[in-house]
């Protein structure tokens, strides 16, 4: 399901998450066996619950004789580093921080909802980077906390932005425009940081991006900048749509769980071990149901 709120375990208390899309009610009608719940099993066992796709990585995208970084920018990016196909180290995985979400509300509140994105870093592109203001944003406790941990939009989301702007008070177009630009930048500059961090010492020979963020031109050339002189690709080099890899790892995840295979990776997620994830709901035709 779509996942509307999530809050990972830590500070002694238990994680918990909520997704969107009844598996009975998708199941009633489509007539289509369900699996659903992919994040809660990962969580029962003391996991983040995300990132779940390091599994489908490591067994559809690794390279031969590389390793790579498949960074995802969703609303949130996450990252999982592929060790080469066949070698001893296993993936590793974190959430790095915002993807699109800043930037999307940024831009949904200064247009008053006219626009809800900022298509082909238009925006951010026209505005100038507040150095300050991102050296503030880039203190956040998240980016130097040690993986495995995830993050979502509860901690970087509209209210996140809604306090920014109550703190920076924009007044024109200007104000609004250097918003956006450093929002972005926080987005590149906070996964930059993060591979410097921990994915560099382990060896990376390249980068893919996908997601809704590797449509963002602006966003994408300023990660390969800052990551100069890595080589970042886009998403299609894997033989997927950008935008759709997720959805073809959740589909993979799928068929893992009716082989009941275990497919979450606990040195990503925190999990006390691998788990098969997912719940299965029976299509109409398969209960019986005329």
């Amino acid at each position: 399901g779509q996942t509307v709120w999530h809050r990972p375990p830590g500070d002694g208390r238990r994680g918990a998450t909520l997704q969107l899309g009844d598996p009975a009610t998708i199941a009633e009608r489509t007539g289509c066996d369900v699996v659903a719940d992919f994040r809660t099993r990962d969580m029962a066992a003391g996991g983040h619950g995300a990132p779940l796709v390091p599994w489908v990585d490591q067994l559809l995208f690794a390279l031969p004789d590389g390793a790579r970084a498949l960074q995802n920018i969703g609303g949130i990016g996450n990252v999982t580093w592929v060790p080469p196909r066949g070698s001893a180290g296993g993936t590793f995985a974190f959430d790095t921080g915002p993807g699109n979400a800043l930037m999307d509300a940024a831009v949904e509140i200064a247009t008053g909802g006219r626009l809800t994105f900022d298509r082909d870093g238009r925006l951010a592109a026209q505005g100038r980077v507040d150095e300050a203001l991102l050296a503030d944003l880039l203190r956040h406790p998240y980016f130097a906390a040690e993986p495995p941990k995830s993050t979502g939009r509860e901690e970087f989301g509209r209210p996140f932005v809604q306090r920014l702007v109550e703190a920076v008070q924009p007044e024109g177009d200007r104000d609004w425009l250097d918003l956006v630009a450093t929002l972005t930048e926080l987005t590149a500059r906070s996964i930059a940081d993060a591979y410097r961090r921990w994915l560099v010492p382990r060896g990376v020979d390249e980068v893919v991006v996908s997601g809704g963020g590797a449509r963002n031109p602006t966003l994408v050339r300023r990660i390969q900048a800052l990551l100069d002189p890595l080589k970042v690709s886009d998403g299609e080099v894997l033989g997927v749509d950008p935008e759709a890899k997720e959805a073809v790892a959740f589909a993979v995840l799928a068929w893992a769980h009716l082989r009941g295979i275990p497919a979450n990776v606990p040195a990503a997620t925190g999990a006390s071990g691998p788990r098969v994830l997912g719940s299965l709901t029976p299509g109409a035709r398969a209960s019986g149901a005329a």
